[in-house]
Formats: structure tokens, sequence, C-alpha cells
């Protein structure tokens, strides 16, 4: 299963320590690291990246996740409860591309306090027992948050809403006098513009969603090759779920672009 965690400890040794241990349980195959960074708060607040990795793809969206973390994080212990919202689009940018909303982020910062260090990592976990295990003697507080493909569900809406409000023009235009029709049907072109663009928003999403996908399989593939056989089943097993849950989001991307066709050439 998919995750970020965040593993918070007194100081930045520990969370090197921490770094090296979760590295080892990468190595024996007892969770899959896909990106890792150590953070710390220094003592007027900033939050610093102290040392982060960046593998191809799956770094990037890492990286533009752990600006916005340490965006939220900077700010004073239980900052994130009092923003608005469970998602929120301006103060968590690409967060929401990992599914993490902002009670998760509330938990972080009441431990994370000045002259804490943390390590944050993008992970697949088959279980929770190893990191806990390794985390507890180096002092480190674990926190985790199950990814989900929030923004999918997002665009898919902002699809369906866009085709529902084209509808209602047209049915609009088709019951108005002719001296009306011009406007509304200046209102139309613009619909389809937008449209037309949340659609190629969507195929730019799923494309790179496609190619973070590829890069996963890629690490859990070359994990497996130091894996003892039960754990190359479960690696396999992983590896099936993230090619099916591609498969299953580029077939409804599909069924959207189609109906998305279908209402511009009205």
């Amino acid at each position: 299963m998919e995750k970020m965690v965040v593993v918070v400890f007194d100081s930045e040794s520990g969370a090197y320590n921490g770094l090296n241990a979760i590295k080892q349980l990468h190595q024996q195959a007892d969770l899959a690291v896909f990106a890792v960074a150590v953070i710390a708060k220094d003592a007027d607040g900033t939050v610093n990246v102290r040392q982060s990795a960046d593998p191809g793809p799956i770094g990037t969206l890492f990286g533009a996740c752990l600006g916005g973390l340490i965006g939220i994080l900077a700010g004073p212990a239980g900052v994130a409860a009092g923003m608005t919202g469970g998602y929120v689009g301006g103060a968590m940018g690409d967060l929401d591309r990992m599914g993490i909303n902002l009670e998760f982020l509330d938990d972080v910062s009441r431990v994370l306090t000045p002259g804490k260090a943390a390590l944050v990592a993008h992970v697949d976990e088959y279980w929770t027992t190893p990191l806990d295990t390794a985390m507890q003697p180096l002092g480190g507080t674990v926190f985790r948050k199950v990814r989900s493909e929030v923004v999918d569900e997002q665009i898919d809406r902002d699809i369906r809403e866009t085709q529902a409000e084209l509808q209602a023009l047209q049915e609009e235009y088709d019951a108005a006098a002719a001296e009306q029709k011009a406007k509304i049907q200046a209102k139309m072109d613009a619909t389809r513009t937008k449209l037309q663009t949340k659609i190629d928003a969507a195929n730019k999403w799923m494309k790179d969603a496609e190619q973070q996908a590829e890069s996963k399989v890629a690490v859990l593939k070359d994990q497996a090759k130091a894996a003892s056989d039960k754990q190359k089943a479960q690696i396999e097993k992983q590896v099936n779920e993230i090619q099916a849950n591609l498969a299953k989001r580029q077939e409804k991307l599909k069924q959207s672009a189609a109906s998305v066709r279908e209402a511009l050439t009205v």
C-alpha cells in the first residue's frame, strides 16, 4: 500500500539514523522506498530540506509535495487546523496530488517543533511492524497517510461539471430568441474551450501517472532481485496492483475523453 510517511526525531542526527534504517528496510524488502528526504525545523521555525534523493518522475512529484509540506510545517504547531476546508488548493499545492490532507499535516506540525528534524518518505509498505520496530529505538515518531488519487476524482468532477454547463447552454440556445443566440453562442464557445483545456490537462496528468507507475515498477523489480521467495511474491503482488490501478485510471480517462469529444462536436 502506497503511503506518505513522516518520522519525527528530536535531532538531525536522529533523522539521519532513521534514513539509514529505512534504506536498510528497503534492501531487506520489508518495504519499498520510492523517494525520501530529511527536513529540519530551525529555532526560528524555518523548515529546510537537508537531504533529498530524486529518482526520476517519482522524485519530481515528491519534490513538489515536499515544497508544499515545508510551507505548511513552517507555521506554528496546529496551524493546519485553522485553515479552511479538507483540501485547500492554494495552501496545499501539489500535496493534493499525493492525497495528503490537513489533518495529517496538523498531526505532524504538533510534533515537529523547532530544533527537531524529520524523515519524509514515499513508500510502498506491506505491513507496519518493520518500520515501527526500526524507528522506535531511534526515538522516531511515525506518521502515515495512505495515498489516494484525489486529483483523479477532481479532474473527473471538473470535466463532468463543465459538460453539464455546456449542455445547459445548448438547451438555452435552442430555446432562445434569435436576438439572444449570438450571446449564448459566445458562452458556448468559451465553455468548449474550457472543456478542451480540462481534457488536455487530464491527458498530461495521466502521462505523468504512467511515468510514475513505470518508475515504481522498476524500483520494485530491482528490489525483488535480492528478495526471498515470500518477499518476491509480495513484490509481484504490488507490481500487479500498480499496473491494474493504472489501467483502471487510463480506462476512466478514455471514457471521459470520448464523452468530451462527443460534447465538442455538438
